[in-house]
């Protein structure tokens, strides 16, 4: 490859990218903006099973992090950490709780303990009172669930995690699952060791990101509580999972785009998801990024995009025998080694993946894609 080739496609990336909105595209669907089926639908079987909010019959993935949680409860506290799309607030509700809190929007302790109350006394008006006296409305034996807990401001977390650590001592003893996304942050946040001592040490639960192949299960585990047999395949739950694994939401991302997926489709009025269908949710808008794309390495786009268009994956030898076709077609001659090399570097450059079932497209449907290429490839022609 020439210095301007590489140059050239080393560059495609550096504008900003935008990732769709799945929400919108849901939006878009329920809005009839999408065209709706026709018919009684024939893919999506219980939408409510692939709402982020749904707490399935079985947590896979999980049953050492689960019995930790068990014993931890025992004694009245846990902290559950990990990342994002780790499944942490999953688990919390799956062991249970009597209210549900999110300190990312209620960022003081007074609201905290407002929101608390209203959940555990619906009858109960807050109003004026003084925080010690909500802390002594909590009945005993209570169990709350304090989600995100470091999106408190730093000394209301502080005096927070030490009153709730410390009602035992007062005679009362309050449950409490709380969550955050990195212990110790946590932890420095505190900046107390007494107080980190009584309100998490010893009694942590870390979540592990989950692997493509734990993603693929617990995927398939939701595809048949909520869609109908014969409505997906293998492949696409593995395409669903490649992408979640290189999306910074994982798990969570990987139901958002089995729903969406499965409501593209229906909306289309097809009675099956197909890859597009899952390409098209979880779009990104770097289409323009290609108009700098020397035309040879359109011509090697072009040809995995044309392999993967009726299927998720493609493999090397798939690929270059649709270049031999596109070459004869566009009258480019590449050559085998450097379209070799080509291929690695828009795989460096995430136009491509590469994956353990090959090669494919992530980020853009390829029908499009395959279109908008073989104009670019037909304006190098003139």
């Amino acid at each position: 490859m020439s210095k301007r080739d590489s140059n050239s496609t080393g560059n495609f990336m550096k504008l900003k990218r935008r990732r769709y909105n799945n929400f919108s595209i849901e939006r878009k669907i329920k809005e009839n903006i999408f065209t709706p089926p026709r018919i009684k639908s024939v893919i999506v079987k219980d939408a409510g099973k692939l709402e982020l909010s749904y707490v399935p019959d079985k947590i896979l993935c999980r049953d050492e992090e689960i019995k930790k949680l068990q014993v931890f409860l025992k004694s009245g506290r846990v902290l559950i950490s990990g990342g994002v799309g780790t499944g942490k607030t999953l688990l919390a509700r799956y062991a249970g709780g009597d209210a549900y809190i999110n300190c990312y929007m209620n960022k003081t302790e007074h609201r905290v303990l407002e929101e608390m109350l209203r959940q555990l006394k619906p009858r109960f008006n807050p109003a004026g009172l003084p925080t010690q006296k909500l802390w002594n409305e909590i009945e005993e034996g209570k169990t709350v669930i304090i989600d995100e807990i470091d999106g408190m401001n730093a000394d209301e977390l502080r005096h927070f995690a030490y009153s709730l650590s410390r009602q035992y001592e007062l005679g009362k003893r309050i449950n409490y699952i709380a969550i955050t996304r990195n212990h110790f942050i946590l932890e420095q946040i505190i900046n107390d060791d007494a107080i980190w001592s009584t309100f998490a040490d010893r009694a942590i639960v870390e979540l592990k990101p989950y692997t493509f192949e734990e993603i693929k299960e617990i995927l398939e585990y939701r595809a048949r509580e909520s869609i109908h047999p014969g409505a997906y395949d293998d492949e696409i739950l593995s395409l669903i999972a490649d992408m979640a694994l290189h999306s910074p939401g994982h798990m969570r991302t990987a139901i958002d785009l089995l729903r969406n997926a499965a409501l593209m489709a229906e909306s289309n009025g097809r009675n099956s998801i197909t890859p597009d269908d899952v390409r098209e949710v979880n779009r990104e808008e770097w289409i323009s990024d290609i108009e700098s794309m020397e035309k040879d390495a359109l011509m090697v786009l072009l040809s995995v995009a044309m392999a993967c268009k009726n299927k998720a994956y493609a493999s090397k030898e798939e690929i270059m025998e649709m270049l031999g076709v596109k070459e004869e077609e566009y009258g480019i001659k590449i050559g085998g080694k450097k379209a070799e090399e080509i291929l690695q570097i828009l795989v460096q450059q995430d136009f491509v993946y590469r994956g353990e079932r090959g090669y494919t497209i992530l980020n853009y449907p390829v029908h499009l894609l395959m279109e908008e290429l073989d104009r670019r490839l037909r304006e190098h022609m003139q």
